[in-house]
C-alpha cells in the first residue's frame, strides 16, 4: 500500500508533465497573456509557491516542480476557513499573518504551513517528522481547492447565463466564485449531490468502509484499504489508498514520449489500468424493448453512478457516447449509431447519436472584441457562454441547486431528482439482436487538432498531435455494455400494440405565436408535457394529468406560466409518460 508507486502513476503526480495541459496552456497564453499563473498554481503548486510562475508560460519550471501535486504540498495545506474547535489551533497565526484569505475552496487559493509541519487525518500517526491531526484532510473541501475553477476576468451580467468582462489587469471586483465564469464545477456538483448530504450506498467504491457508504471525494478516489501509511506506522483498516484515480486513460500513454527520464512506464501503466477500472464503475446501462409506430425500438438508460456530472471536469474534448449496433438473425449489421473509427479518430455524428459533453463558447457580444467567431469554442480562457451541457447529473440533483452553482443543464432537460438519461432508438424491421456500449474518451480528435492548428508559439501542438496518432488517437474505453435479443420483431400485425409511445415534432416549426404538439401514449397513465428554455428552466406546464392510451394533441400559445409572451428563440418540450420520456426542440420566431 506504499503511496509512492500509486501516486507516481496518477495524473495528480503527472499534472505538470501532461502534454495535453501544456499544449492547452500555450494556446491560452496566446489568447490571454498571463493566464498561465492561474493554471500553474494547481498543476505545480510547489513551483508556484516558490515564485516560478512569474514566467506565466511555465518557462521557469524545474524538474522538481514537475512532481506536481506532491506529498509535501498536500500535507502542509491549512484550512483557509478556520473552523473553531475543529481546525488545529496552530492554524490561527498562519491565517492571521495573511493580508487576504480565500473566500471559498476554489481556484487554487490554498494556504500552506510555512514550516515543515505535515498534516493528516490521524491523531496517532507514527512519523519521523512533526505532524498535526487535520480534519481538513478528511474533508472534500480540500479537493475543492483545485476542482472548482472559474475565470475571474468575467462577472455575471443581467442574467444568470450572461457574463461580461470587467477591467483587465484589475482584481475581480468581489472575489465571489459565483460571480465568475465557470470553467469546472466538479466540487460544486458534488456539494449539491446526495453524496454530500447523506452519503450513498456504493460498496464498489467504498473499499473497507463497513457500511459501504461513500460521501467525500476521498471515499471514492482514495478508498479505504488495510495497510501502513509509512514504515513503522500502525496497521490500519481505514488507510486512504493514495492512487488518486480519475478517468484519464490517454495521457499516461504519451508522457514517456515527452519525459522519458522522469517517469516510470510501469507506474503509468498501472495508473491507466486503475482509471479504466474506475470508469467501469462510473455508469450502468439498462435496455428496455419497446415499439414506436409499429417499428421495433429500444430504450437505453444510462445511469450516473458518480458524485458529480458524467462526464465531469474541464471541457478539453472529453466525452462519453452510446454506440448502438443492430443485427438480424444472421448477424448482418442493419443499423449503427455512434460509430467510431479508430483509424481516424472520427466519431460519427449521425442523427441519432447521443454524446454527453459540455460545449462552452464565445458570445456574440464578446466575439468582435477578441477577434474570434461566436459560438462553441475550445478557447476556454475566452469563453463567456455555455452553449450546451447534457452531461448526466448525480443523485440528489435539482435544477435550482445546480443553477446556483453555475452548472445547470443547458439546451437539455433533466427533471429534479433524475440522475439517468433515456434515449429511444427506432430500429429496422428484422432486427434480432442489439449491442449497446457506453464509451468514454479523454479527448477528441477535434480538440487535438485545435491545439495543433491554434499554436503559433512553438511546435508543442504538433508534438502532441504526433503523439496522439502514435498512441492510438486517445482510444475510447468501454465503460458499460449490454446486449438484448428482441422478441417483437416479425410478430403478426394483429398482435402488435394498438398504440406506441411517441412525441412528434411540433407543427408548424418555426412558429409564431402558437404551435401544435402531437403525441401518442402506449398506455394510460399520468402524463406531463412541459416547455423549457434553452438553459433547461421550466416555463410552462401544458399537461399534468391522467391521459388515456392513444393519440393526443396539445397547443401552446408561446406564453409562460404567468401569461407573458415569450421572446423568439429555441425552446424545448418534454413528454414524461409511463415508461417513456422524450425531449424535442422548437423555434419561435418574430
Amino acid at each position: 500500500m506504499e503511496p509512492w508507486h500509486n501516486w507516481r502513476g496518477s495524473m495528480m503526480g503527472q499534472a505538470m508533465r501532461d502534454p495535453l495541459f501544456l499544449a492547452t496552456m500555450v494556446v491560452s497564453e496566446q489568447a490571454a497573456p498571463a493566464v498561465g499563473d492561474l493554471c500553474l498554481r494547481c498543476h505545480t503548486p510547489g513551483g508556484w509557491i516558490e515564485g516560478r510562475s512569474v514566467d506565466t508560460t511555465g518557462g521557469m519550471i524545474t524538474a522538481k516542480d514537475r512532481q506536481a501535486i506532491q506529498c509535501d504540498f498536500c500535507h502542509r495545506q491549512v484550512d483557509p476557513i478556520y473552523q473553531p474547535s475543529t481546525s488545529p489551533v496552530e492554524d490561527l497565526p498562519i491565517l492571521d499573518a495573511l493580508e487576504t484569505l480565500p473566500l471559498t475552496y476554489a481556484n487554487g487559493q490554498f494556504v500552506t504551513d510555512p514550516d515543515p509541519v505535515r498534516r493528516g487525518p490521524y491523531a496517532d500517526a507514527d512519523a519521523d517528522h512533526q505532524f498535526l491531526e487535520s480534519p481538513f484532510h478528511r474533508s472534500a473541501d480540500l479537493c475543492g481547492t483545485c476542482h472548482d475553477v472559474s475565470n475571474p476576468v468575467f462577472v455575471q451580467g443581467s442574467t444568470s447565463a450572461e457574463y461580461v468582462a470587467h477591467d483587465l489587469d484589475a482584481p475581480h471586483p468581489d472575489g465571489d466564485l459565483r460571480n465568475m465564469f465557470p470553467v469546472e464545477r466538479t466540487f460544486s456538483e458534488w456539494l449539491m449531490s446526495e453524496y454530500a448530504t447523506t452519503g450513498v450506498y456504493a460498496p464498489e467504491f467504498a473499499g473497507n468502509k463497513p457500511d459501504g457508504i461513500v460521501s467525500t471525494c476521498q471515499d471514492c478516489h482514495m478508498k479505504d484499504v488495510s495497510g501502513r501509511g509509512a514504515d513503522g506506522g500502525p496497521v490500519r483498516s481505514d488507510l486512504p489508498l493514495h492512487d488518486l484515480t480519475g478517468g484519464n486513460t490517454f495521457v499516461p500513454d504519451i508522457i514517456p514520449l515527452f519525459y522519458p527520464d522522469e517517469v516510470d512506464v510501469a507506474e503509468l501503466e498501472a495508473g491507466k489500468l486503475r482509471a479504466e477500472y474506475m470508469l467501469s464503475l462510473a455508469a450502468t446501462v439498462e435496455l428496455t424493448e419497446t415499439v414506436v409506430e409499429q417499428q421495433p425500438a429500444l430504450q437505453v438508460r444510462v445511469t450516473n453512478q458518480t458524485g458529480h456530472k458524467l462526464p465531469s471536469g474541464y471541457p478539453e474534448g472529453r466525452r462519453i457516447w452510446l454506440n448502438i449496433k443492430a443485427y438480424d438473425d444472421y448477424t448482418n449489421l442493419l443499423y449503427e449509431s455512434g460509430a467510431y473509427d479508430a483509424a481516424t479518430g472520427v466519431l460519427t455524428q449521425d442523427e441519432d447519436a447521443k454524446i454527453y459533453e459540455i460545449k462552452p463558447g464565445i458570445s456574440q457580444r464578446l466575439a468582435a472584441a477578441v477577434g474570434a467567431e461566436a459560438g462553441p469554442s475550445f478557447f476556454f480562457v475566452l469563453n463567456d457562454s455555455i452553449y450546451s451541457d447534457n452531461r448526466i447529473p448525480p443523485r440528489g440533483y435539482t435544477y435550482a441547486n445546480f443553477e446556483a452553482v453555475q452548472s445547470p443543464p443547458v439546451d437539455y432537460v433533466y427533471p429534479d431528482g433524475q440522475y439517468w438519461d433515456d434515449t429511444v432508438y427506432v430500429l429496422p424491421g428484422g432486427t434480432r439482436q442489439v449491442d449497446v456500449t457506453l464509451y468514454y474518451q479523454t479527448t477528441s480528435k477535434e480538440y487535438i487538432e485545435f491545439l495543433r492548428d491554434a499554436n503559433v508559439t512553438d511546435d508543442l501542438g504538433q508534438q502532441l498531435y504526433d503523439a496522439w496518432v502514435a498512441q492510438g488517437r486517445a482510444a475510447p474505453v468501454a465503460m458499460a455494455g449490454e446486449s438484448i435479443l428482441l422478441e417483437r420483431t416479425g410478430v403478426p400485425e394483429e398482435e402488435t400494440p394498438a398504440y406506441a409511445n411517441l412525441l412528434s415534432q411540433n407543427v408548424p416549426n418555426p412558429f409564431n405565436p402558437g404551435t401544435r404538439i402531437e403525441c401518442s401514449l402506449a398506455q394510460a397513465g399520468h402524463v406531463t408535457l412541459a416547455v423549457y428554455d434553452a438553459q433547461g428552466r421550466r416555463l410552462r406546464v401544458l399537461v399534468d394529468e391522467l391521459r388515456g392510451a392513444g393519440p393526443h394533441v396539445v397547443r401552446w400559445d408561446g406564453r409562460d406560466e404567468a401569461g407573458r409572451q415569450l421572446p423568439s428563440g429555441v425552446y424545448l418540450y418534454r413528454l414524461d409518460a409511463p415508461g417513456f420520456t422524450q425531449t424535442r426542440k422548437m423555434l419561435m420566431i418574430e
